[in-house]
């Protein structure tokens, strides 16, 4: 067990809930240097989460630190150091902790955990001296603690802070400040989980916001945004003590109000009743700048009460966009405004949902859900640089398995729940889903290597799980199906998602050196298709159970239906797509392979219309009625209307990028599971995330589009037009570093002279023309 310190320590105060909560702690411990160290690194870990300060100013690392997790498996500290800080005479690190995941009040889940406790904190300072000999200071129970202004804060519920109660503690944070009235911390019990510095992106601010407009509102005045994000407001004022300015946040208006249904948060001490994010601030009488410490807020309109008409003015709040601090890898535009705006509300929504964690909102959960970040997994990975945030996130995955081999379905998740309900094989799939694509796109090992006895434990536990057809069904299926209507059997939809599983299971213990498990994982793979084959798929009429687009779809691209058989099961998905109207029928799982399958064969034209109509359901629906994140559902806006923040419809941007423009990362991954499942050998490329092909299905109706893609050995920038004139599409492809690949022509059209081209460093141009195959024009 890997252990930085044994000795925690808290304020004593007690553990909060909605009967009775406590402060959050001022703490602080003062130093005595007679010597200037050589070095000196601090390790810092406050639970749930923390503000550190060294002689005044704050250094901590990121907003909400540490790093998000059950600390009944991972404690995170974060590394600090302070040589440049630390000074000869007095020295003080102070520190502010809040509740987080260790006293989770806005989260009943979370609240009979076994790491529900106080808040704690633990430290550890090593000073080096000239002559190489080492200090150690940790924390013990001549640390300070004092009650703080915050008097009540919680991740989903929001904060109170009564500023008239700073004057209590003025000049805490500095050396010289008298604490001897002040308690002494306790020593606690140390939480059960390794220890462990965190390696992911920390939290940071992307953007401020001024209102776009400002709105009397009952009471109050409602402040847009212009646009939904996730961050923390800012509240810039100057008046009397006493002042209460209280804050409520919603991502729609309703008759001018703020609709705040969408985000309500089950609170306990009113039975069954609901609660929504607030922030609530006591002015003290003089000019501040407040921003909560230990919550965030998802949002576009802040409704503020407790200000008049001459105070509502745009300085008084702001809003700071947040999130883990990741930077832009790829790009797409094109000639369509509507895919445009795809782009943009996906981006938005996937950097909303980046808090340490892949959240599902950033509002109402916070939640860590599963199947939100697999089925996300490529088009966070093509559109941003999150290979750390991921694997940070996937160590806590594989620690999520219990004693039987289930997996939870959302991580960091309660202990005990979620193992029974609420998660499933589309859920469980997060386990080889996150780790291939990582090992696919981006060549990277460690988190296959985090997940390698996790993976062949839960193929084992699933094998338990099958019937006497030798099929699965439990838990969740193809969630968010528009209308709420599944039609996918959840025998289908679970069976499939357990034949891959094991399919990339096999291609990660290929690669990374264990061929027995490999070839085991294999040959369950097969017999989960065998199972499929022989039960679900109506040969005859190359029809999958369920009769409805998602069952065909994955059915197709997961390889169910043989290579001689998809052409006939693609023009019968497109039957049952003429038959719904050309309206998207599926829930989460199809509509992450459905546009893939249209564009394979032929039909990019009926992709892009599905996607792009404005009336529901569809994308375009939520362009047209203004939407600037993604929405969790396909509802309309005459349906019940649920989070319009999620991330996990997504994949339409990788599908952008990976067929519109045709930037194929590692195109022979794909061929090679495809070649192992019917028997041949499994050879895994080692440098195929350097393997690049371009091979473009441009829609009929787009004119131009262009995307770009950073790999790991180069850049790669890809622009399409289409030239009336010549009847041609016309490719500009430039290449920087060590990329290899072919550039063909997009489907239906032919290079004159040759079939493809080789991926060739610097700028290239080349000319495509009409061949034979046609495509449908809607």
């Amino acid at each position: 067990m890997a252990l930085f310190t044994r000795r925690f320590i808290s304020a004593g105060f007690g553990i909060s809930d909605f009967k009775k909560y406590y402060p959050a702690p001022y703490m602080r411990k003062k130093l005595f240097l007679t010597e200037k160290p050589e070095k000196a690194r601090l390790l810092f870990s406050g639970l749930g989460y923390y503000r550190l300060f060294v002689n005044g100013p704050e250094i901590t690392r990121g907003h909400l630190s540490p790093y998000t997790s059950n600390t009944d498996k991972l404690v995170y500290f974060d590394e600090y150091d302070l040589s440049e800080r630390l000074s000869v005479g007095e020295n003080v690190i102070a520190f502010i902790l809040g509740n987080g995941m260790r006293t989770p009040l806005g989260n009943v889940y979370l609240a009979e955990s076994r790491f529900v406790g106080e808040p704690c904190a633990a430290f550890v300072l090593d000073l080096t001296r000239k002559d190489g000999s080492v200090d150690r200071i940790e924390a013990d129970d001549s640390v300070k603690v004092h009650t703080s202004p915050i008097l009540f804060n919680d991740l989903r519920i929001g904060e109170k802070y009564d500023a008239r109660l700073e004057k209590e503690t003025a000049g805490w944070l500095e050396p010289g400040y008298d604490d001897s009235l002040w308690e002494n911390a306790k020593r606690c019990e140390m939480p059960r989980g390794d220890h462990r510095i965190a390696q992911d992106p920390p939290i940071k601010v992307r953007r401020t916001l001024k209102p776009v407009s400002i709105e009397k509102e009952g009471d109050g005045f409602i402040y847009d945004f212009g646009r939904n994000g996730a961050g923390l407001v800012s509240i810039h004022g100057d008046f009397e003590p006493g002042r209460r300015l209280l804050l409520e946040f919603s991502e729609l208006l309703s008759d001018g109000k703020l609709f705040t249904f969408p985000l309500r948060i089950l609170d306990p001490s009113v039975g069954l009743g609901y609660t929504h994010q607030t922030v609530d601030y006591t002015c003290a009488g003089d000019s501040f700048d407040y921003t909560p410490s230990f919550t965030y807020e998802g949002c576009r309109y802040i409704k503020i009460t407790g200000v008049n008409d001459s105070e509502a003015t745009e300085d008084l709040l702001t809003f700071d966009h947040m999130s883990s601090a990741v930077e832009e890898r790829g790009t797409f535009s094109c000639s369509d405004p509507v895919l445009n705006k795809l782009q943009s509300i996906t981006r938005e929504a996937t950097l909303s949902n980046m808090f340490h964690i892949p959240t599902d909102c950033p509002h109402r959960e916070k939640h860590g859900w599963t199947a939100d970040a697999a089925v996300s997994s490529v088009h966070m990975l093509m559109n941003l640089d999150c290979d750390d945030f991921l694997t940070e996130w996937m160590n806590n995955v594989a620690l999520a398995q219990n004693a039987e081999g289930a997996m939870p379905g959302t991580v960091p998740s309660a202990t005990d729940w979620g193992f029974d309900s609420w998660n499933g094989p589309a859920w469980d799939s997060v386990l080889t889903e996150i780790p291939y694509r990582l090992w696919e796109i981006r060549g990277d090992l460690r988190a296959a290597s985090a997940v390698r006895q996790a993976m062949i434990r839960y193929i084992t536990y699933i094998l338990g799980r099958r019937n006497e057809n030798g099929l699965v069904a439990f838990g969740l299926g193809d969630w968010v199906a528009p209308h709420e209507i599944i039609k996918a059997p959840l025998e289908l939809t679970d069976t499939v998602m357990c034949y891959d599983f094991c399919n990339k299971a096999a291609a990660l213990y290929r690669v990374l050196g264990d061929r027995e498990l490999a070839e085991f994982c294999l040959n369950t793979a097969r017999s989960f298709r065998d199972a499929v084959r022989e039960q679900l798929i109506d040969h005859e009429n190359a029809l999958a159970a369920g009769n409805c687009q998602t069952s065909q779809a994955m059915c197709i691209y997961y390889n169910i239906f043989t290579e001689e058989e998809k052409a006939r099961a693609a023009n019968k998905l497109v039957e049952i797509i003429k038959r719904d109207g050309e309206y998207i029928d599926t829930g989460v799982l199809g509509v992450r392979v459905i546009f893939r399958v249209l564009a394979d064969h032929g039909h990019a034209d009926l992709a892009h219309f599905m996607i792009r109509r404005p009336d529901g359901p569809s994308y375009g629906n939520m362009v047209k009625r203004g939407d600037t994140t993604l929405a969790e559902d396909f509802l309309t806006e005459d349906e019940r209307i649920n989070s319009r923040n999620h991330h996990f419809l997504g994949d339409i941007s990788a599908w952008f990028m990976s067929y519109i423009c045709g930037i194929r990362v590692n195109p022979r991954a794909e061929g090679d599971l495809r070649r192992a499942i019917d028997g041949l050998p499994l050879n895994v490329p080692e440098d195929g995330y350097d393997n690049i092909n371009v091979l473009p299905t441009v829609p009929t109706k787009i004119d131009f589009a262009e995307a770009s893609y950073k790999a790991p050995g180069g850049e790669i920038a890809v622009r399409l037009d289409r030239n009336t004139g010549r009847d041609s599409i016309v490719m500009k492809i430039t290449v920087k570093g060590r990329l290899y690949g072919e550039v063909f022509p997009p489907l239906g059209y032919g290079f004159i002279g040759s079939e493809s081209f080789p991926l060739t460093h610097g700028e290239n141009v080349y000319e495509a023309f009409p061949t034979n195959v046609d495509q449908e024009v809607l």
